[in-house]
């Protein structure tokens, strides 16, 4: 564990580490570095997470032959990691683990890393490559902004006509500050014209029945899960899934700021992954 220690000095240099006994405790309690994992065929890899790091942190060492402490599951190791997280980082952590494990499956790159001479050719290495984990898109990142709402004294006929115009399936319904009331869909206002118009008509007249107008208040979902702006898409897509949910709508300090559907979720992700 001497190599870890090392390691260890390189991040407390760095000012990274606030209590270096509490990380040397874990290290000692973790496994013997001829056990440690290993990130493709020359890297082993010792990973902490402690609160005794204010971020991410990462250091390395490496050797332009195997180590004299490889262990006999990677016989050929060169390179050793280490990364200590804050428990706050945990989705940073494996953003950036994965993207380590990528890269240093590549015999190749893994090599050229090894044979480094500097810090700073190490360094120049990895910055040709993208490790920068991608940002977690939040819901403020995907949610439609153009959003068309109603009142609780929005007549249904109204309603009918924004959705066809704007194409929408649902309109959120808010009071006068702003606030979220319920949700009007496209199945409320359907349940409340169509029978009346495939209703007979009344004797002597003729085409389709006079239908009778409604106030959104008589027939709108007032139970409705609201989204956060700064809610992960990750967390939200889930619950969209589970919960068989096309479109909710996003508050920010308790007022309508955005609407999030399916559809802006397939586009959206579309967009960002190309």
């Amino acid at each position: 564990k001497t190599s870890i220690a090392r390691l260890l000095d390189r991040l407390e240099e760095a000012g990274t580490i606030s209590d270096r006994q509490a990380i040397e405790a874990l290290v000692e309690k973790g496994p013997d570095v001829t056990e440690l994992p290993v990130l493709g065929p020359i890297t082993l890899l010792a990973h902490y997470r402690s609160d005794a790091v204010s971020d991410l942190s990462i250091a390395a060492a490496t050797a332009t032959k195997p180590f004299r402490f490889a262990p006999d599951h990677a016989p050929k190791a060169q390179i050793l990691v280490l990364i200590i997280a804050p428990r706050s980082a945990a989705r940073r952590y494996l953003k950036l683990l994965a993207a380590l494990t990528v890269l240093l499956e590549s015999t190749e790159t893994a090599a050229q890393l090894a044979a480094a001479r500097s810090p700073e050719e190490f360094a120049g290495l990895l910055a040709q490559r993208d490790l920068t984990p991608r940002p977690e898109l939040t819901v403020s990142d995907l949610m439609s902004r153009d959003v068309h709402s109603v009142s609780p004294e929005t007549l249904l006929s109204e309603v009918l006509r924004l959705m066809v115009r704007h194409r929408r399936r649902a309109v959120p319904v808010v009071g006068d500050s702003g606030e979220v009331l319920g949700l009007i869909t496209q199945e409320e206002v359907l349940q409340h014209f169509l029978p009346q118009l495939l209703g007979p008509n009344p004797p002597g007249e003729d085409g389709p029945p006079a239908t009778k107008d409604a106030e959104v208040r008589d027939v709108m979902q007032r139970s409705v899960m609201c989204l956060s702006a700064d809610q992960l898409i990750s967390d939200v897509l889930g619950a969209m899934l589970a919960q068989h949910v096309s479109q909710l709508p996003v508050v920010k300090a308790g007022k309508l700021v955005g609407f999030l559907s399916r559809t802006d979720l397939i586009e959206k992700l579309l967009e960002h992954s190309i």
